[in-house]
């Protein structure tokens, strides 16, 4: 059974008490992370899940509750379970240096630990790449320039996995969501609107150019996660999808 497992919906503030973002994509023998926030091995742990089984971490920018659980878990790859196999990196242009940095900065002089492990790192490029047994698209999207922002989209076996990212409104959401089994959604702000992200209220005017067969939100600030109202399902932590 392939499943998408949530590690984490949570935004930057760990609103509603959540995990910063994180899926688990795959099925008992393993899988891959679509970004990696830095509570990822804390909730690895949490629902028995071997950092081992992860074959790919998809990075979708640069930011920390996105991608600073990484170095957690190369410290956990080397000293608590030695790692044996190949671990792929896929993400924006100068994913490496950009890894190998945060390593430095979180635990200085530990970024040496990349040559110890078997480690690849792909850059997106905008095309449709394929990698064990997904085919990934990468789509710029609008929040954070540094970051390198950008939405992503899974096929395999059929069906098709988007994500948002963390973005505002951009019409490379179209394409990314374009006849996907499941497109998950950013959806930081209720009424409002704030630079770098999107609000229900623009997503709401908008879905219909959504071809999706379901449209999940996270990323959820107070104001979205206090209302009953929403016509979206919300993700929340801990939840297994069954997509195949």
């Amino acid at each position: 059974m392939k499943q998408l497992k949530v590690l984490g919906s949570g935004d930057a503030f760990s609103s509603g008490a959540r995990y910063c973002t994180s899926f688990l994509i795959g099925d008992d023998s393993g899988g891959a992370l679509i970004d990696c926030g830095v509570t990822t091995l804390l909730r690895m742990k949490q629902l028995g899940i071997d950092a081992n089984s992860i074959n790919t971490i998809f990075v979708t920018h640069f930011h920390g509750d996105h991608y600073g659980g990484i170095p957690f878990l190369i410290l956990s790859s080397t000293y608590e379970n030695k790692r044996d196999t190949p671990l792929t990196f896929v993400g924006p242009k100068g994913l490496k240096n950009q890894l190998i940095a945060l390593q430095d900065a979180l635990y200085p002089g530990t970024s040496d630990l990349f040559r110890e492990l078997d480690l690849q790192f792909w850059e997106y490029d905008g095309s449709k790449q394929t990698i064990d047994e997904f085919e990934y698209q990468a789509f710029p999207v609008k929040h954070s320039p540094p970051s390198m922002p950008h939405g992503l989209r899974l096929k395999w076996e059929e069906k098709t996995l988007s994500y948002s990212g963390d973005t505002e409104w951009s019409e490379n959401l179209i394409d990314l969501a374009d006849n996907s089994d499941l497109f998950i959604c950013e959806c930081n702000n209720y009424n409002v609107e704030s630079p770098g992200h999107l609000s229900y209220r623009t997503i709401l005017s908008k879905h219909y150019k959504f071809n999706s067969k379901r449209i999940m939100l996270t990323h959820m600030g107070p104001a979205v996660l206090e209302r009953e109202d929403l016509r979206f399902e919300k993700l929340e932590d801990g939840t297994t999808i069954d997509l195949w």
